[in-house]
């Protein structure tokens, strides 16, 4: 058990250890024998997760969201756990960022049933969400902000290099603007 800081970075330093010599012997093979045990209770329940939705009318679309806030966990892990970095943990942070705004667009379009009608693009969505006082100004603009970083998961669409465009600080908006989409929502459906 770990009880300081000094306990801390003598089992990082451990963990560090083993875990480079277990992929220099094992490199790319695959080997069960060979897996380390995730962490556990670090990765969120999906009940935690459905309470957290309970706007969400669908069952099937509340299920989904909750593994898809799942997903955002092992990315946080990642993130929070691991030095990964360069180009990796770019792609770990679009990933985390195309994430929350598929997570937001099904938030949209199953929060605004019946209110707004189905064929609206997401963004012209935000903008109708004003004018049915769901969302401020400020969150329009953080959502459209996202569904533009979004657009990165068509990669033949991206007309320039994606080296070291990603940043924690982008990961860090858009996890902020998802959650501030689902108290909107909560609020609205109160």
């Amino acid at each position: 058990m770990i009880t300081n800081d000094d306990e801390l970075k003598d089992a990082v330093s451990i963990v560090d250890e083993h875990i480079q010599e277990i992929q220099n012997y094992l490199g790319q093979d695959p080997r069960a024998d060979g897996k380390i045990r995730f962490p556990r209770n670090f990765i969120r329940t999906a009940g935690h997760f459905r309470n957290q939705l309970s706007f969400v009318k669908d069952k099937n679309i509340r299920d989904n969201l909750a593994y898809a806030l799942i997903q955002s966990d092992v990315y946080r892990w990642l993130t929070n756990r691991t030095d990964i970095f360069g180009t990796a943990k770019e792609m770990v942070i679009k990933s985390g960022i195309a994430l929350m705004g598929s997570i937001c667009e099904t938030m949209a379009i199953d929060g605004t049933k019946g209110i707004i009608g189905k064929k609206h693009s997401f963004c012209e969505r935000c903008n109708r969400m004003i004018l049915k006082d769901i969302i401020s100004e400020y969150l329009k603009n953080e959502l459209h902000w996202l569904w533009e970083a979004r657009a990165a998961i068509h990669i033949y669409e991206i007309n320039h290099r994606e080296h070291e465009k990603y940043k924690m600080k982008d990961y860090n908006r858009a996890i902020k603007a998802t959650r501030e989409l689902r108290n909107a929502f909560e609020n609205y459906h109160s």
